[in-house]
């Protein structure tokens, strides 16, 4: 049964763009491929090479034909590296988050030769598209003057789902919540912080761990919207590069 289902599911990528949810689409199709790196080389578009703990600064797309592409060699990229698979990751003209699934080749003193692209992901963003939240992520906002400390299950550029401590602490819909503070685990050791100045909230449900959340939509200000913006473009660019969708 599950041969069958792999098989159709690749039968849907080598025929086009197959839906995997979330805003995420993917194929397998030779021509979409192609025509994509027809575009990062005619729009002069740069990439960025993504190997098992290394990530690359911005890089060329030099040339490719049927069997191989080949990159621009970053100046910083390890000697010790071996042939192992590669993310390659560019932004197209819409400022989508694209990745190419290959495999490294060869190093030369100045390039870096990798197979055709495997698979092709395009992360499709909507004005309103949600990110999961890091393990840890928490807010702090007050609420009819009480400060109090919620959970983050995700998070868009219009809004987050909050994850009340217990199912006692309720948000009535349509109240204020006011002075947030949102910080997202990053390292260890760091936290990425955005703060937004009020939210209303909007909706009620249960998670898959049938934990109490509240829809809350921000009313956001221009600064705010940039702090908060840049901070979904990260975790998009992270789901990408931790191979969503491979």
């Amino acid at each position: 049964m599950v041969k069958k289902d792999t098989s159709a599911e690749d039968k849907a990528l080598l025929n086009g763009w197959a839906d995997f949810g979330d805003g995420v689409h993917a194929t397998r199709s030779p021509q979409i491929i192609q025509q994509a790196l027809n575009a990062i080389i005619r729009q002069h578009i740069f990439c960025i090479v993504v190997a098992k703990g290394y990530e690359s600064g911005k890089v060329v797309l030099l040339e490719y034909d049927q069997h191989r592409i080949v990159l621009d060699r970053p100046n910083d990229w390890p000697a010790e590296m071996s042939s192992q698979p590669l993310r390659i990751l560019f932004k197209d003209r819409t400022q989508l988050w694209n990745k190419f699934v290959v495999e490294l080749l060869e190093v030369t003193d100045d390039s870096l030769i990798t197979t055709m692209p495997s698979k092709y992901v395009r992360l499709q963003r909507r004005d309103n598209y949600r990110v999961d939240a890091p393990r840890g992520s928490r807010v702090l906002f007050r609420h009819r003057g009480e400060l109090k400390d919620f959970g983050i299950e995700n998070i868009s550029a219009n809004g987050g789902m909050f994850v009340s401590p217990s199912r006692k602490v309720y948000l009535p819909l349509g109240d204020l919540l006011t002075d947030m503070i949102m910080r997202f685990p990053v390292t260890d050791e760091k936290e990425a912080e955005v703060k937004i100045g009020e939210g209303r909230v909007v909706r009620s449900c249960d998670n898959d761990r049938r934990e109490l959340c509240f829809g809350v939509q921000f009313l956001i200000k221009g600064p705010e919207e940039k702090e908060l913006l840049q901070y979904v473009r990260l975790r998009e660019r992270e789901m990408l590069r931790k191979g969503m969708a491979d």
